[in-house]
């Protein structure tokens, strides 16, 4: 399960738990700088956006394969692990992936006022970021941690350009992205017009091009509930809506 941005392993333990009552072996990780991976003499400075794709999501891929190599590998990603999933190299070694309100993150694909906020986020982080290694995303409330700053500017940048990440890796990190194929889910919430809009979680799609997709953007009344946002889907009481679309979706894979 790879996190969104700053969101500790243990977030995601619930959902975990439910996978493993239905026969998974599920791996939670923590991305560089963040809980139980901070290092205090590496400076979050010198930790990219990048990193968790390229170094912290592809180890955790490493892992899975050589310890549970007789089973099938299926992803999950939420916000930013759909992001960053394709610059991970075993990412070719996935059988199956879902994505979880994972979005692009130029910001004009934000509804209004909604995109002013984003826009003037990305202009206040290379302004804080000299000055701190942790940059302060929990009192801006932007994720449940604070996140390291080169992360922090390594993110501004991207979310300035059109094509957010895919404007300034290689050409090989996008031919890696172009050429991914496997069934992948990808739900997004009409509700989260904060962090995830589904204009933002449609358009990261276009970046996964050879894959299987299946697109489900879904309302709260759907699951009788008030509200779902960004973060809603992890509570447990949507174990036998949400989640089971989850279990059940990847059975008729037949993987």
């Amino acid at each position: 399960m790879g996190s969104a941005l700053g969101v500790p392993r243990y977030i995601y333990f619930k959902l975990a738990t439910f996978f493993a009552e239905h026969h998974f072996n599920v791996l939670c990780f923590d991305y560089r700088g963040i809980h139980e991976s901070k290092k205090s003499n590496i400076p979050g400075s010198e930790i990219r956006m990048y990193d968790w794709g390229n170094r912290d999501i592809n180890a955790a891929l490493e892992w899975s394969i050589e310890n549970w190599a007789s089973d099938k590998l299926i992803y999950i990603g939420h916000s930013c692990g759909g992001q960053l999933l394709g610059l991970a190299n075993h990412a070719s070694k996935i059988d199956a992936a879902i994505f979880i309100a994972s979005q692009s993150g130029y910001w004009k694909l934000w509804p209004f006022p909604h995109k002013l906020g984003v826009w003037s986020v990305w202009q206040l982080i290379p302004l804080i970021t000299p000055w701190f290694d942790d940059f302060p995303a929990r009192a801006l409330q932007l994720s449940s941690t604070n996140i390291p700053s080169g992360v922090a500017r390594q993110w501004a940048q991207w979310g300035k350009s059109k094509d957010y990440l895919w404007a300034f890796i290689s050409e090989e990190d996008r031919r890696q992205y172009l050429n991914l194929q496997f069934p992948l889910l990808s739900l997004g919430f009409t509700d989260d017009q904060y962090f995830g809009p589904p204009a933002a979680v449609k358009k990261l799609l276009e970046y996964y091009p050879s894959t299987e997709q299946q697109l489900r953007l879904i309302t709260p009344e759907s699951l009788n509930r008030k509200s779902i946002g960004h973060f809603g889907f992890l509570k447990s009481d949507l174990r036998n809506t949400l989640w089971q679309q989850l279990i059940g979706w990847i059975q008729k894979l037949n993987l």
